[in-house]
């Protein structure tokens, strides 16, 4: 009949081929999540991070993930068309902002399954709030402020005075209003920082003029100010692939579909939309300094607004 130690084994084995067994069930059995993506978003993401997002997304929800490829012209039709052909009753669609307009036809022919419009900082009144998912606007300047305090410190005590502060610049596409400039200068200002920022378009060669830059901030790729190649800490709000950015970039914040497509996922049941908070990386352990490193993941962490 064997030892004990050797049926403790058998049993051990077999609990974990039915747990095994269990798992592949609930992955190919339960209906999928279907996530509408196309090949310019998926280069930008880079393939290998979009699949090693999908698997965590498809462990951590217990539910597959399943990608819809469409062409980047494609019309609402035909939008309509490639989410019916990949699966006929998904547990939910996810699409990203720029095939809003798929997303309503869908709905239309489908009403019984669940649909969410990924939108980030997009906030446009054609599309319904009801399934809209933005990010957190307002918390991620906040937070940006705080990392941004805390390497303008780090930057400042190189020069031997710890109490130097110099200046931070914010990039942007358009102007942000004057509620989110708040909500960075309040991080900024519990860092200790007191210097107002510089605001600056993103497409604009930043002035010489502007001397002792502490720390950037990004909503988007400043290619004036990163083609320089200067070493000065960058806070980077992007979709690229952070593995393809400039050593300078210490922080990128994600906002794309699949940085909130698990926390839209929690929302399928109630159907209901809601703001969350981008995703924040450190690329290629760029903060060589351990102690900084810790301050910036200890703020991320706790703060909220």
């Amino acid at each position: 009949m064997g030892s004990p130690r050797f049926r403790k084994r058998y049993l051990v084995l077999g609990v974990g081929l039915l747990l095994a067994g269990l798992l592949t069930g609930v992955f190919w059995f339960r209906a999928p999540v279907l996530f509408v993506t196309d090949a310019p978003f998926n280069a930008l993401y880079g393939l290998r991070r979009a699949g090693i997002k999908r698997l965590e997304t498809t462990l951590r929800m217990m539910r597959q993930i399943k990608p819809v490829l469409i062409g980047e012209n494609a019309g609402p039709d035909m939008v309509v068309f490639a989410v019916e052909e990949a699966h006929s009753a998904p547990y939910g669609v996810l699409f990203p902002y720029r095939y809003y307009e798929g997303a309503e036809r869908y709905i239309a022919q489908f009403p019984q399954v669940p649909v969410f419009i990924l939108g980030a900082r997009n906030r446009d009144p054609q599309v319904p709030g009801g399934i809209f998912v933005g990010t957190d606007t307002r918390l991620d300047l906040y937070r940006a402020g705080l990392c941004a305090g805390i390497i303008a410190q780090h930057e400042g005590s190189k020069d031997g005075d710890p109490l130097t502060q110099g200046e931070i610049l914010f990039f942007q596409h358009e102007g942000i209003s004057a509620e989110y400039r708040e909500a960075f200068s309040m991080g900024l200002r519990e860092q200790g920082f007191t210097k107002e920022p510089k605001y600056l378009n993103i497409k604009q060669d930043y002035a010489d003029t502007i001397q002792n830059i502490s720390c950037v901030v990004m909503q988007g790729q400043g290619t004036f100010f990163l083609e320089r190649n200067l070493e000065i800490p960058v806070i980077l709000f992007s979709w690229i692939d952070p593995d393809l950015t400039s050593r300078a970039v210490k922080l990128v914040v994600d906002d794309s579909p699949w940085a909130v497509a698990g926390k839209t996922i929690a929302m399928i049941p109630g159907r209901q939309g809601a703001d969350v908070p981008s995703d924040w990386m450190f690329p290629g352990k760029r903060i060589a300094d351990k102690e900084v490193l810790g301050r910036l993941k200890k703020v991320l962490l706790r703060s909220i607004l």
